[in-house]
């Protein structure tokens, strides 16, 4: 099985900061959804040029996630009573649709870098998240 890190530190971050603006649950509703889009955007994905096609498209979602999962964050640290439930709300079987298309995507010629480039400014805002909340746990 390949290994998938930055696309299950994505996932894992999804679900584990999933929040809304009234409460987590929403969030975690609007991450749902954009997952789902994103699978059914990846399972018309045949060839590398249709890959290449819908990269900024791609980028796109990757980002609007990104930013829920940053929102969803930021909101948790505002109201840490608000109660994460985080087990009841994992989406398993949506998890793993988008593992099965990602890993498909990756075995296309160049699908992997394609797809990683895609994920990188995502990734980044996430990371950038991270790194905020643990500079402000250690103040």
């Amino acid at each position: 099985m390949q290994t998938f890190g930055p696309l299950i530190l994505f996932i894992s971050c999804l679900f584990l900061c999933s929040c809304g603006p009234r409460n987590l649950d929403d969030y975690a509703e609007e991450g749902e959804g954009i997952v789902r889009s994103l699978i059914q955007d990846l399972k018309i994905i045949h060839t590398r040029e249709q890959l290449l096609a819908a990269a900024s498209e791609l980028q796109r979602q990757f980002e609007k996630l990104g930013a829920v999962m940053v929102a969803a964050e930021d909101f948790a640290s505002a109201h840490p009573e608000a109660d994460r439930g985080i087990s009841q709300r994992f989406n398993h079987d949506l998890s793993d649709q988008l593992r099965v298309e990602l890993n498909r995507l990756y075995r296309l010629e160049g699908g992997r870098q394609i797809i990683e480039k895609s994920q990188e400014k995502a990734l980044f805002q996430l990371d950038a998240c991270k790194r905020k909340q643990a500079t402000s746990l250690k103040k």
